[in-house]
């Protein structure tokens, strides 16, 4: 059987298959181009969202930095504003002080909550974020703190207006001075405005809850020195305002509107300085009763007057080993106190006083006036006419008749007893002084107590606590965790000290650990064109015409002494848990200067947090003194930049290491605090 052959295809037949190849060819080619296109516009929307977006994004942005830097130099702005009325406040001599200073601040405050207000509503919308930035967050958590110090600094002011409207009687341009029987009324007006002072405690509480939770170890300088402001400001408002609440009560009892109080007063000679103001040449006792002085009388300081407690009770006081030596050591406890805090040196006297029984003892508190003291009320008198001595004395002739009446005198007593006259005809004149005088007396106080010619110390701690907040009552601040220096002399032999000139020069290097190399310069001046002219610089008023003197020179507590120049010998060291005392006897001569040098080191004093570190540096004034000349050089560690000091440096310069220097009059307490990086 034959095999079938297999046919060859016609030519339909193999066309046939061809053109359906080509066909679907054809189609398969349109699918990838469409599919191609559709895959180009599905990038093309991709690219054309993700531009939108980043447009978007980059509007939001920038709306949210301009109106962050809005927000921000709006702020800065009635903060500065703020800032300066403050510091206006705090620095304006108590003669100047009036109800419009206290209004500025009101305003001031005022505008920047108006600020903070606006920062606050436009920033609003970045709070969902703010925890993607540490700069964002600290910066919105501080526009809180900041709105609730200024509600709290805008209650309190509120709460003061009464009292303030009543001591200047309405009048804007008139001088801060209640009359002296206007007491009871203050406590009333202060009463009233509790509650304002109740709320601002609240916001108080709140402003500390922000700022305790700030994490700055992250942030930037700037916002780093807002915050440090904040914390700054948050202490001072609520230690005022915690006053003020109190206030009423404190009142009663200073001005004994309950009880009867009473004030054991020392008259300090600051012409024959000693460390808490000067040598205690007569005393006087005051009785105080619904803000008036029922009684008071002055005497002469004696070695029975007034009377000393029994020598059995010298065992209740230890005088120093380096101290002047007395042949009665107990007198020590009445005018040779070695305290250059005032607060011991009145605890001691009022401790004599009472232990002696006294007229009026136990005392209730102890105030002392030094002779710019005296001088001061004197120009707010304008004159005192003293009963018995045929005597006018003004602010320009005090001195002088002081120092005639004790030249013309056998003794030392018939001066003090014009002394003692003359105290007295002061506080007598001081109860019926006109309006006016009034006015500017108190204003003169004021001046007095911001600069340590009058003090003051209470039984009631209350009271000396306010005093502390308000830095007018002589007490020496600790010097641990913050560098200080603080010099204080006590004068053995004349009268001299109004001619006597004393500079101090602190040079102090921080070290990369926190530690400080320190040397403190004293320099004396003891020209003749001062003696000459001075009254109490006469042969009649001393033995020897030489200045002669104890030196105690306070520092930080755990200071190491090691070097001095130009001392006769070793100082005595004399470490306290406060403070290191270097304390040496010194001479210089007339028509001379001397120049003594103490160099330390001090234990780790510079505050580190962070990457920022703080070196605050206080500067406290001698009672007694007047303005006294300070330079001060501080040294940065090498390659340190500055983020801010306070105040300002008289100059700087950039040598190997960065260096400020500060030239600053200690009329009143000073502080310098600057901060720095690293690197």
């Amino acid at each position: 059987m034959s095999e079938t052959q297999p046919q060859s295809p016609t030519l339909p037949e193999l066309i046939k298959p061809q053109e359906k190849d080509h066909r679907r060819r054809r189609r398969h080619s349109r699918f990838r181009f469409v599919r191609r296109i559709r895959r180009r516009i599905k990038r093309l929307n991709w690219l054309l969202l993700l531009v939108m977006v980043a447009a978007v994004v980059a509007v939001v942005a920038m709306s949210a930095l301009v109106l962050t830097i809005n927000a921000r130099n709006t702020v800065n702005d009635a903060w500065d504003r703020l800032d300066r009325a403050w510091s206006m406040l705090n620095t304006t001599p108590g003669t100047e002080l009036t109800l419009t200073d206290f209004e500025r601040v009101h305003a001031g405050v005022r505008d920047l909550q108006r600020g903070l207000t606006n920062a606050r509503r436009q920033t609003a919308f970045l709070r969902p974020f703010d925890s993607l930035n540490a700069d964002l967050e600290t910066m919105l958590q501080s526009l809180d703190a900041a709105y609730e110090l200024a509600a709290a600094a805008d209650a309190t002011l509120n709460g003061m207006q009464p009292a303030l409207n009543f001591l200047t009687e309405g009048e804007d341009g008139e001088t801060l001075a209640p009359q002296l029987s206007s007491g009871e009324r203050v406590v009333e007006l202060l009463s009233l405005g509790r509650g304002r002072f109740l709320s601002a405690q609240n916001h108080l509480d709140q402003a500390q809850a922000i700022i305790d939770g700030l994490d700055l170890a992250n942030v930037s300088p700037d916002l780093f020195v807002t915050v440090d402001g904040l914390a700054r400001y948050h202490d001072e408002l609520a230690d005022i305002n915690s006053i003020l609440l109190d206030s009423p009560d404190m009142l009663r009892v200073a001005l004994g509107i309950n009880d009867t109080q009473t004030y054991l007063v020392l008259s300090q000679n600051s012409d024959e300085l000693r460390p808490s103001g000067g040598y205690t040449s007569t005393y006087g006792w005051m009785t105080v009763r619904n803000g008036r002085i029922l009684d008071f009388a002055y005497s002469p300081t004696t070695d029975t007057s007034p009377n000393p407690p029994p020598a059995s009770r010298v065992d209740q006081i230890a005088v120093p080993d380096w101290w002047i030596r007395y042949g009665q050591p107990i007198y020590a406890a009445w005018d040779g106190s070695w305290y250059a805090d005032f607060p011991n040196t009145a605890r001691m006297a009022a401790w004599y006083y009472d232990e002696g029984g006294n007229p009026n003892s136990p005392v209730d508190g102890v105030i002392s006036i030094d002779i710019y003291g005296f001088e001061y009320i004197l120009e707010g008198l304008g004159e005192v006419v003293v009963p018995g001595y045929n005597e006018t004395v003004t602010p320009e002739t005090f001195r002088d008749a002081v120092y005639q009446i004790r030249a013309e005198g056998e003794g030392d007593v018939p001066h003090k007893r014009f002394l003692a006259a003359l105290y007295q005809q002061i506080m007598d004149d001081w109860q019926s002084v006109d309006q006016d005088r009034a006015v500017e007396l108190r204003g003169d106080v004021l001046r007095a107590l911001q600069e340590k010619h009058i003090m003051v110390y209470f039984a009631d701690e209350r009271l000396n606590r306010a005093f502390d907040i308000l830095n007018i009552w002589g007490a020496q601040k600790p010097a641990s965790g913050q560098d200080y220096v603080m010099v204080a002399d006590a004068n053995l032999g004349n009268k001299s000290n109004r001619s006597i000139l004393r500079q101090l020069t602190y040079d102090v290097e921080i070290l990369t650990d926190g530690t400080l190399g320190s040397r403190l310069a004293v320099a004396y001046d003891y020209p003749a064109r001062l003696a000459e002219a001075d009254p109490a610089v006469h042969p009649e008023h001393y033995s020897d015409i030489n200045y002669h003197t104890i030196i105690q020179a306070f520092v930080p507590a755990g200071s190491t002494l090691t070097g001095t120049a130009n001392l006769n010998a070793e100082p005595v060291v004399v470490p306290d848990v406060t403070h290191t005392t270097f304390v040496t006897r010194a001479t210089i001569n007339y028509n001379q200067s001397e120049r003594f040098q103490f160099s330390y080191t001090t234990p780790v004093l510079v505050e580190t947090i962070g990457p920022f570190h703080r070196y605050k540096l206080a500067l406290q004034k001698q009672p007694g003194m007047y303005a006294e000349p300070v330079n001060v050089q501080i040294t940065l560690p090498e390659g340190a930049r500055t983020i801010n000091v306070s105040p300002a440096a008289d100059a700087s310069y950039q040598l190997e290491q960065p260096v400020l220097e500060f030239r600053l009059d200690l009329l009143q307490d000073r502080e310098i605090e600057v901060i720095f990086m690293h690197g």
